[in-house]
């Protein structure tokens, strides 16, 4: 039952992830053909100005999940009513708050970033708008925590798919009958979060009823217990601000808005790719968590070390594929934009998934073990000389773009290949070297693939959609194969078979 599990939940979280990513790709050349560059790069910029106001809120909510978790597969069923309704009022008085920022933001826009006088007024009512989805995000977050522990990720997944659908819908409605607005983007992901917590709040009073949110719950020691726990990760997450999340600020305000929508495009196929691969350790979190509530440590060990190389296979894979057919991609969808500048942008970019492909279980690690001190100084110290170096660099050379792509990916090297394992190793009280042998291992896979998929990439014409698809199954058929047969020992693929062989059997 648990295999078959497992397997559902990656199936159905790839399955959304892909649509959803299909959609985005889809409907980005359209929206920046329809408002222009220029305007479009404010959707990503926006989107960044809610991620730093999330620092304040994510040292009460990013806990929760755990603290729940372990409560309820430790039978304390009380307990976990007592954090889920804590954790759920506490945000409704963090929203409260947080609007107040926004309406600073908003008001006072203009001075803070360079906006286009043309389309200021349209560029405002987008921030209000996700703002305005921001606030009801965090205020119904809590609503998913029923189906993470439940490990019941489908459910969300299949949510996730329908609101897909219908931001396309909202889209091209908009588009279609009135005036091209970019603040449509807005509305739509307002939409789409909306019905995300509709359909969140009635999935888990149907999966799991027992679970409930009250005021009589409400406990103030817990709301301290969660920010202490949590404020490493609000923490964490200011220094993953200073790292990647301020590029397109820095670009707006230092090299003006055209040079901001060209890193907006240029990552955001990279960025879509990330999601991507984050979806197997994702899905594997909950079964994880759940083997550490029962101190199950050696089968949790086990099933880390398998979780981290069916990572590396379809991670590898993925990433492979896009570097050796970035060019051809772009050619085909943003032609009038294609550039060698936009290639080498996103593949700067690139950098630091090659980093952290093979190690991306390991960062839930410390959520698990509720380590998460020193992981964010570490990442913050990245951020700051991300920063600095960025400044200098633009200062004193010609680099402009690409120092600000580049220089926060390899600096992940470092953070990726030496601190996460020894420390995550740490963490479980194991050998710091541990998790050396995947990752050199996955390393030479997915230079494997890029030998690769280059001479596949050169023999096949990539001229248009249809035989970039030949290209891409192709690589990713061989980079499977590859992958088994070299990453995985004989009993993980018997494993990987046995879980593949029950889907297919509950499937038909």
């Amino acid at each position: 039952m648990r295999r078959r599990q497992a397997m559902l939940n990656i199936g159905a979280n790839l399955i959304s992830v892909i649509i959803s990513l299909v959609i985005s790709f889809l409907l980005t050349p359209f929206i920046v053909t329809n408002i222009g560059k220029e305007a479009y790069s404010f959707v990503p910029i926006s989107n960044n100005f809610t991620a730093y106001m999330t620092i304040l809120t994510i040292a009460l909510t990013s806990m929760t999940s755990r603290f729940v978790t372990l409560k309820v597969h430790r039978n304390e069923m009380v307990l976990a009513n007592e954090y889920l309704s804590t954790s759920f009022f506490v945000n409704l008085i963090v929203a409260v708050f947080c609007s107040v920022i926004c309406i600073f933001i908003v008001v006072f826009l203009n001075k803070l970033i360079n906006i286009p006088a043309n389309i200021f007024n349209d560029i405002r009512l987008l921030f209000i708008i996700i703002f305005a989805t921001f606030l009801v995000n965090i205020s119904t977050t809590t609503f998913g925590v029923a189906a993470f522990c439940k490990n019941r990720l489908e459910v969300t997944s299949v949510i996730s798919i329908v609101a897909s659908l219908i931001r396309v819908v909202v889209i091209l409605v908009l588009f279609r009958y009135f005036d091209p607005k970019v603040y449509y983007v807005g509305v739509s992901v307002f939409v789409v979060v909306a019905f995300t917590a509709v359909f969140n709040y009635i999935t888990a009073k149907k999966i799991m009823p027992e679970l409930k949110t009250s005021i009589k719950y409400f406990r103030p020691k817990i709301v301290w217990e969660l920010f202490t726990s949590g404020m490493w990760n609000s923490f964490n997450q200011l220094s993953l601000v200073l790292l990647t999340g301020v590029d397109l600020l820095i670009a707006n305000i230092m090299l003006g808005a055209s040079a901001a929508a060209m890193l907006a495009i240029a990552k955001t196929a990279p960025m879509a790719l990330q999601i991507l691969i984050g979806v197997i350790p994702t899905t594997f979190s909950p079964y994880l968590t759940i083997l550490f509530a029962k101190d199950s440590r050696d089968l949790f060990i086990k099933e880390l070390m398998y979780t981290l190389k069916f990572t590396s296979i379809f991670s590898g894979t993925a990433i492979a594929i896009f570097i050796a057919l970035s060019a051809h991609f772009f050619r085909l969808w943003v032609p009038s934009l294609a550039s060698s500048e936009l290639t080498i942008l996103a593949l700067l970019t690139m950098v630091s998934l090659i980093a952290s492909f093979s190690i991306m279980p390991l960062f839930y690690i410390f959520t698990i073990t509720n380590k998460l001190k020193w992981p964010s100084i570490v990442v913050f110290l990245e951020g700051m000389a991300n920063i600095a170096i960025v400044f200098l660099l633009i200062k004193t050379t010609n680099f402009g773009l690409f120092a600000i792509a580049g220089i926060s990916s390899f600096l992940e090297l470092f953070r990726c290949l030496v601190f996460v394992p020894i420390y995550a190793a740490y963490c479980l009280k194991e050998n710091r070297f541990l998790f050396y042998n995947s990752i050199v291992k996955s390393l030479i896979y997915i230079a494997t693939l890029l030998f690769v998929f280059s001479g596949i990439s050169i023999i096949t014409p990539n001229q248009t959609w249809g035989s970039l698809l030949i290209s891409i199954s192709l690589m990713g058929i061989s980079g499977l194969l590859i992958g088994v047969f070299f990453v995985l020992d004989k009993e993980d693929r018997m494993k990987m078979l046995t879980k593949l062989n029950g889907l297919i059997a509950n499937l038909f």
